[in-house]
């Protein structure tokens, strides 16, 4: 019986890397919105070479992009709001996490995320969901945040993040909760 391929879940700050899809041994994902992110018009001429090997990953099914569905993207909400990463995450950032939960639940296989962003990576590790990081070190333990006004103290909700404090006019930071 053949063993089944392992499933990596790839964020844009991956691709970035100029990763080379060859060194994987399973089938890499990845979400729409991520491929938006790397096609902004903004990066189009930089990141030519990398949308190339995108498109190339895509005709072998060496990547696959797929929406996660939406029961894991409300659940993805709704941990980030509990972390206090809500507003630190992008659209693209939760529907990736989601997307990682989602093949996780559904495949009896090893899924990995790989991304280099802290508050993924802080998301994943409150969900128990697999992730590495790729050339730099990772989170070294979960974090949950608070959003605070620096001038008056004040507590907020994690979603009023860089927002005026109503109090003094400050714009709102996040710190780990005490």
């Amino acid at each position: 019986m053949k063993k089944k391929d392992d499933i990596y879940i790839l964020d844009a700050n991956i691709f970035l890397t100029g990763i080379d899809f060859s060194l994987f041994k399973g089938i890499a994902y990845t979400t729409p919105s991520i491929i938006d992110e790397i096609r902004d018009h903004r990066y189009r001429e930089k990141n030519r070479n990398i949308l190339n090997k995108i498109n190339a990953a895509i005709e072998t099914n060496k990547l696959r992009v797929k929406h996660p569905e939406n029961k894991y993207i409300e659940k993805i909400i709704i941990v980030s709001k509990k972390t206090g990463d809500f507003k630190a995450l992008s659209k693209a950032d939760k529907e990736l996490i989601a997307l990682t939960l989602e093949l996780t639940r559904k495949f009896n296989r090893k899924v990995t995320m790989f991304s280099n962003d802290y508050s993924i990576e802080n998301v994943c590790s409150e969900l128990s969901v697999p992730f590495l990081p790729l050339y730099k070190e990772g989170i070294e333990s979960k974090i949950t945040w608070q959003v605070y006004c620096p001038q008056c103290g004040k507590i907020h909700n994690v979603e009023d993040l860089n927002r005026l404090c109503e109090i003094c006019g400050s714009k709102l930071k996040r710190r780990p909760k005490k």
